[in-house]
Parts: structure tokens; sequence; C-alpha cells
């Protein structure tokens, strides 16, 4: 079984489409069984109709598509009716936050409102992480400190440093923040995928693919030929992010 925790669907304002259907044509293709489906961004700031889309999608295909809801922290009580709203009425499983496409800083107190909501429904928070100023990975660390109840999902292995030296920072929260998770798209090194189940289990990582920006079967692939025993892997691929859609 594979979970794949991390697609988008939509035509993003920033040229990406990814269709209904092309979506379902990857996953039959991948023998991907779930799909958590993001919305991407577009020329209505406040995602309600992303929101409703990604709903849409999940209604349709229940038990293949699990959609969570994006909101910008910038628009402030809005955006918290909104994420009350995609919860309650729209029964989304989780919050995605971009903090590069929306610019705002994971760890501002802005945040903070909405860190009160998902703990309130015990919504897991998928972050984008990596980008300098922004969601490095102790700025999500940050938050998760202030907010222990939250689990936190790091996008692309929690870094984007390609020299290799963020592993290091990675490693560092990870050791000290047991509700941090890592998703595994874009993880450039066997290394940050290999090491987290070795130190600390197996229950500190989920697949994503990230599409359609990435691709999917080599994204399964790195997980496949890495360094793993097989309960490792099977819970990267899909227990652990069984338990965190229930």
């Amino acid at each position: 079984m594979i979970i794949d925790f991390h697609t988008y669907v939509g035509t993003s304002m920033l040229g990406q489409e990814s269709t209904e259907d092309e979506l379902l044509q990857n996953m039959a293709e991948n023998q991907v069984d779930i799909s958590v489906i993001c919305p991407v961004k577009t020329t209505d700031p406040f995602f309600e109709r992303q929101n409703e889309y990604v709903s849409d999608l999940q209604r349709k295909h229940a038990g293949k598509l699990a959609g969570f809801c994006r909101i910008d922290p910038n628009l402030g009580k809005d955006s918290e009716k909104i994420l009350r709203e995609s919860v309650q009425e729209l029964e989304l499983k989780g919050l995605v936050l971009h903090p590069w496409e929306e610019t705002f800083a994971i760890n501002d107190k802005k945040v903070y409102p909405f860190m009160e909501i998902c703990r309130e429904y015990g919504l897991p928070v998928l972050v984008e992480t990596g980008y300098p100023w922004l969601s490095h990975c102790f700025q999500v660390a940050d938050l998760a400190e202030r907010f222990p109840e939250i689990t936190f999902i790091m996008s692309h292995g929690g870094q984007f440093d390609s020299s290799g030296y963020a592993l290091t920072d990675v490693d560092h929260v990870m050791d000290r923040h047991s509700n941090l998770m890592i998703e595994t798209s874009g993880d450039y090194s066997d290394e940050g995928i290999e090491n987290i189940p070795e130190r600390l289990g197996y229950d500190r990582l989920v697949f994503g693919s990230h599409f359609p920006w990435l691709n999917t079967e080599l994204e399964i692939y790195r997980i496949q030929r890495a360094d793993l025993t097989d309960e490792a892997r099977e819970s990267i691929f899909y227990k652990n992010a069984l338990r965190l859609l229930k």
C-alpha cells in the first residue's frame, strides 16, 4: 500500500496545473492507493473556492483522496473563519501552509490563532519547509515547541539546501521535538531518509511526491532503494500516514 501525503490539484496562478483526471491517472500508474490533496494558489486570496474544490474531490473519491485545506494567515479573522468552515462543513482532514507563496514566517505570532484551531480539532499541519527566513526547520521547530499537541509535517525532508549542511539542522530539531515529522519528496540525500528511522524509529516519516511538481515514480523508487528495513519502508509508505488521517 502507498499513501502519497503531498500532492496538489488545480490550476495555479504560478503556472502549474494538475487536473482531477491527471491526478487519478498518476495514482493508477504508480499504484498509489490514497493521495492527500492540497489546494493550489489562485487569484482567490482566501482559498475558499480551492478548499471547496478539494472537498468535492474528497467526497467524490471517498477512501481514495483525503483533502487538506489552505489559508493565508495574513488575512486574519477571515482566514480563521475559513479554516473552521473547512473542518466543520467541508470535512477536510488537515491544514497545509505555504509560507513562501503566502509570504509569512511560519513562526510569526499571526500564525498562532490558526494553530489554536488546529489543536482544537486535532488537525495535522503540513508545512512547505526549507525557505530561508520563512520556513527553515528551526522556525518550524519553534512553532512545534509552542504547540506540542499538534503534529507538524515538514515537507521535502525539512530542507532545500543541497550542500547537505541543513541535514544537521533537521536532525537537531527532529531529536528535540517529537511532534515533528518529515515528508520525503525532493529529499536529495538517502541519508535524510535512512538516518531518522535508524535513530528515532519508524514513525517520524511519511512518503510524499509533491505531484505535479516532482515525479511520483522517482519519489517511490527512492524509498524502495533506500537502506531501510521492510517495517520502516511500510511505515513510511502508509502506516504513519494512516495514523495522521484518522
